[in-house]
C-alpha cells in the first residue's frame, strides 16, 4: 500500500491528495487511485484527519488495516466474491456482503469476475506514463477551455461596450436634436413677436402720420380762406386779381428724420429743392409729393418752378426714398 502512495506521490500528486484517494477507493489498488484522483481533480490538498486525529494514510492499526469479517484482500477475489459498488469493497460470500450492508446500509451489490493482480514494476511504469499523458492532455484541454473562455468573455466586454457606446452616441445625438429642433422653435417665436411688434409699431406710425396731416389739412383749410379775402380784390362784379407772392415756404417730411423747412424763392426751379435735400444729406433716389391733394412730381417737373407746380408761400411735402 504505502508503495502505491508513494508512486502516486512521485507522480506530482500532493500527498494529503492520495491519501483522500486511498480511502475512497479502499485501498483498492493503484489503477482505482488514479481513476479517481483523474475524476477528482478540485479535490483539496490538506489531508483529512480521522476520529483520532490521525491523517489518512498512517499506520494506525484501526484506519487501515481493520477488516469486516468476511473482507477479503486486493487479489484474493475469486468468481464467487462479491463488491461492494458503494465502497468498493470485496466480500468473500453473500453472507459476508449481507452483514456489510446491514452495517453500512449499502445495497449496490455485484459479482466480481476477474482476480485483480498486483501490478509489476513494468506495469505501474506503464501506468505511470499513461496517466500522466492523460494528465497532460487533460490539463492541455483545460488550458484550451481557459483560453476560449477569457476570449469569449473578451468578445462579450468588447461587444457590451460597442453597445454601449452605440447607445451613449444615439442618446447624444438625440439631445443634439431636440436641443436644435427647441433653439429653432425659439427663434421662430422670437422672430413671430417681432414681426408682431414691427406691424403694431408701424400701425401706429401710419396712425400717427395720417392723424398729423388730416390736422394739417384742417389748419390749412381754416387759414386758407382768409388769406384769399384778403389777398384777392374785386374788380366788377365778376372778376378777381390774385395777389402775387415772391416767396415759397417748404415744410419737407423725409421717414426717420427731422423735417426740413426751408424758403425758396417762387420762381425757383423744383430741381433746386432736390439740390437742397441733397446737401443737407438725403442720399439716393427719392421723389416728392404734396400731401393733399396727393401728387407725386416726375422728372418732367423738374425744370418748373414752384409757382407752377402750384407750390403757395406755404406747402407740405413728402420725401420717398425709391
Amino acid at each position: 500500500m504505502s508503495g502505491d502512495i508513494d508512486t502516486l506521490v512521485g507522480m506530482g500528486f500532493s500527498r494529503g491528495k492520495v491519501q483522500k484517494a486511498w480511502k475512497a477507493v479502499n485501498g483498492a489498488g493503484l489503477q482505482p487511485a488514479m481513476d479517481w484522483l483523474l475524476s477528482h481533480p478540485d479535490v483539496s490538498d490538506e489531508p483529512e484527519e480521522d476520529q483520532q486525529g490521525q491523517a489518512l494514510g498512517s499506520t494506525s492499526t484501526e484506519s487501515s488495516t481493520s477488516k469486516e469479517e468476511g473482507e477479503i484482500k486486493d487479489g484474493e477475489q475469486t468468481a464467487q466474491s462479491l463488491i461492494c459498488n458503494d465502497c468498493q469493497k470485496l466480500f468473500r460470500d453473500a453472507t459476508s456482503a449481507e452483514r456489510h450492508a446491514i452495517k453500512t446500509q449499502h445495497q449496490n451489490f455485484s459479482e466480481s469476475t476477474e482476480i485483480i493482480k498486483p501490478l509489476t514494476e513494468e506495469e505501474k511504469k506503464q501506468k505511470l506514463a499513461e496517466l500522466k499523458a492523460r494528465l497532460a492532455e487533460k490539463r492541455a484541454k483545460e488550458a484550451a477551455n481557459s483560453i476560449e473562455e477569457q476570449k469569449q468573455a473578451e468578445r462579450i466586454r468588447r461587444k457590451a461596450g460597442q453597445d454601449m457606446s452605440a447607445l451613449k452616441e444615439e442618446m447624444e445625438a438625440k439631445e443634439i436634436k431636440k436641443a436644435f429642433e427647441a433653439k429653432r422653435r425659439e427663434k421662430e417665436l422670437d422672430r413671430i413677436a417681432k414681426a408682431n411688434i414691427k406691424a403694431k409699431i408701424e400701425q401706429d406710425r401710419l396712425e400717427r402720420q395720417a392723424k398729423r396731416e388730416a390736422s394739417k389739412r384742417s389748419t390749412q383749410e381754416t387759414t386758407s380762406t382768409p388769406a384769399t379775402t384778403a389777398g384777392t380784390s374785386t374788380v366788377g362784379s365778376n372778376q378777381t386779381i390774385k395777389t402775387e407772392y415772391n416767396e415759397a415756404r417748404l415744410q419737407i417730411r423725409i421717414p426717420n428724420a427731422t423735417p426740413v423747412t426751408q424758403t425758396f424763392a417762387a420762381d425757383a426751379k423744383l430741381t433746386d429743392v432736390y439740390d437742397h435735400l441733397k446737401a443737407a444729406g438725403c442720399n439716393g433716389n427719392f421723389t416728392l409729393s404734396t400731401t393733399f391733394p396727393r401728387k407725386t412730381f416726375a422728372d418732367v417737373d423738374l425744370d418748373k418752378s414752384l409757382k407752377e407746380l402750384g407750390l403757395t408761400p406755404s406747402s407740405a411735402l413728402v420725401l420717398t426714398f425709391v
